[in-house]
C-alpha cells in the first residue's frame, strides 16, 4: 500500500497547503516552520528517520506539532513512529492521514489519541478520484483547534499571549489572472486576461530535452483544455501543478509571479495502454477523476495545460521513467513561465505579500509533512530551480536519505516541494 489518487498531494497541494496557509494567518501561532521527511521501505531507517525528528522537534523548542502523510498501509508505520518519538518527549502531537475504512492503521500506540480522518467518501475507501481525500482548510482548522487545546492542558497556568512579532523574510507573489487561453501561431503573450500560447514552440521545447529520453519517452502531445471540457478522456494523472515563475531573489524570498486560472496537468501512459500507478490509476474522463476546487487540484474555472506522455513499456514502472515524464512536462512549462516572466507588475491581478514571522509568546508549532520516498511513483522533489518545478531539484531519497529537512513556510509556499507520486 502506498499513495491512491484520492490522498496523494500533489505539487499544487504543496503550493497552497492549508496547513501551511492556517498556521501562518492564526496570530496566535508562531510557525516555526515544516520538517520535510520521506518514508522509507526499511522498519530500521523508518525508526532512525523518526527519531531524528522528534529530536528535532525538541531541539526547536516546539509547544506542539502536527504530523501530516498522504499514504497509508505500510506508510503509516513511519507516521505512527514519529508521533511516538515526539509524544514520548512530551510534546503535544495531533496527525491526520485518511484512514476511513480502508486505511485502518497496521500499527498504533498510546501517542495517536488526536487524528484527522482526511477520509471525505461516505463508504471510507480510496475511489481513485485525485483530490478526494486530502486535507481541506476545515481539516486543518480542526487539527490546530486540537492541538491548541492539548498545549493548554499540558501547561494550564501559562498565557499564550503574544507579547512581539518580528518579520523574518518577505516574498511578494503577483497574480496574473487568466479569463480566457488558447493556441495562436504568433509569439505567446497576455493581455487583459487572455493568454494565448504557441503550440508548436511548446512542442519544440519538449522535443528539444525528450531527445536525450529516447530510451523511456516514446512521444508527448500538449492540449489546452477548457472549463468546459471536462468530458475529455485523460490518461493517469499524474500531477497537478501552479505555472510560477521566479522573478528576484531566492526560494521563499523576493518576487515572484503567478498565473492563476491556469494549471498544469502531467498525464502518462505506456505505449501499449498500461496506466502508471502506485495504487490504482486515474485515467478516464476528466470531471470523473479528479475532485475540483481542492487544495490539490484546479478550479473549476481553471483552464489546464495537459502535457500527456507516451512512456516506452515498462518505463511507467521505473523510476527513470516518471522522473523523465515530469522533466518532458516541466520544459514545456518553461516555456509558459518565459511569458509569465516578461509581464509587467503594472497589470498584475493582484499582489499579495507573505511574511515568514515571529511571534513571540505564541503557541510554537511545526509541521511535519511525510512524504513519499521510496523510488518509482513514490518520490519527492526538493528546492527545483523555479516555483513548484522540476529542474533543478533534488529528490529527497538521493539528498537525504529521507531524513528530515526543516523548511520555512514561505519556502514552502514559493513552490519548494514538487511531488512525483
Amino acid at each position: 500500500m502506498g499513495t491512491g489518487p484520492s490522498t496523494k498531494e500533489t505539487t499544487l497541494h504543496h503550493y497552497r497547503d492549508p496547513l501551511c496557509r492556517t498556521l501562518a494567518e492564526d496570530n496566535d501561532v508562531d510557525f516555526l516552520g515544516i520538517v520535510v521527511a520521506g518514508t522509507s521501505d526499511d522498519n530500521e531507517h523508518k525508526a532512525f528517520v523518526a527519531k531524528r525528528i522528534g529530536a528535532l522537534c525538541e531541539a526547536l523548542r516546539v509547544d506542539g506539532v502536527l504530523v501530516s502523510i498522504d499514504s497509508w498501509g505500510n506508510c503509516h508505520i513511519d507516521f505512527a513512529s514519529v508521533i511516538e518519538t515526539i509524544g514520548e518527549r512530551n510534546i503535544p502531537v495531533v496527525g491526520l492521514s485518511f484512514v476511513g475504512t480502508q486505511a485502518a492503521f497496521v500499527v498504533v500506540n498510546s501517542y495517536m489519541d488526536s487524528i484527522v480522518d482526511l477520509n471525505k467518501t461516505c463508504e471510507g475507501i480510496e475511489r481513485l478520484i485525485v483530490g478526494e481525500n486530502t486535507a481541506v482548510d476545515l481539516d486543518a482548522v480542526k487539527a490546530l483547534a486540537i492541538l491548541k487545546n492539548k498545549i493548554r492542558r499540558k501547561s494550564p497556568e501559562k498565557s499564550w499571549n503574544v507579547i512581539s512579532t518580528k518579520d523574518i523574510r518577505r516574498l511578494i507573489l503577483r497574480s496574473f489572472a487568466v479569463t480566457n487561453a488558447g493556441f495562436e501561431t504568433g509569439n505567446a503573450e497576455f493581455s487583459k486576461g487572455s493568454l494565448s500560447l504557441n503550440l508548436r514552440q511548446l512542442t519544440e521545447a519538449g522535443n528539444a530535452v525528450s531527445k536525450g529520453m529516447l530510451q523511456y519517452v516514446k512521444s508527448f502531445s500538449v492540449r489546452l483544455l477548457s472549463p468546459r471540457e471536462k468530458d475529455t478522456a485523460v490518461n493517469s494523472i499524474l500531477d497537478f501543478a501552479p505555472i510560477s515563475a521566479k522573478m528576484t531573489g531566492r526560494t521563499g524570498e523576493g518576487i515572484s509571479h503567478l498565473f492563476t486560472g491556469l494549471s498544469v496537468m502531467l498525464t502518462a501512459v505506456e505505449e501499449d495502454g498500461f496506466q502508471p500507478a502506485n495504487f490504482g490509476a486515474s485515467n478516464g474522463i476528466l470531471g470523473e477523476r479528479v475532485c475540483f476546487d481542492r487544495p490539490g487540484t484546479p478550479c473549476a474555472s481553471d483552464f489546464i495545460l495537459n502535457v500527456d506522455v507516451v512512456l516506452k513499456n515498462g518505463q511507467a514502472r521505473t523510476r527513470a521513467g516518471i522522473m523523465a515524464a515530469h522533466e518532458l512536462c516541466d520544459t514545456v512549462v518553461a516555456s509558459v513561465r518565459d511569458t509569465l516572466r516578461s509581464l509587467l507588475s503594472s497589470i498584475a491581478t493582484s499582489k499579495t505579500e507573505y511574511w515568514d514571522r515571529a511571534r513571540s509568546g505564541g503557541y510554537k508549532i511545526a509541521v511535519v509533512k511525510l512524504v513519499p520516498g521510496l523510488g518509482c511513483l513514490y518520490d519527492t522533489i526538493l528546492f527545483p530551480a523555479e516555483p513548484a518545478g522540476y529542474a533543478g531539484g533534488k529528490s529527497i531519497m538521493d539528498r537525504s536519505n529521507n531524513m528530515s529537512i526543516l523548511i520555512s513556510p514561505n519556502e514552502y509556499r514559493d513552490g519548494a516541494v514538487h511531488s512525483l507520486t
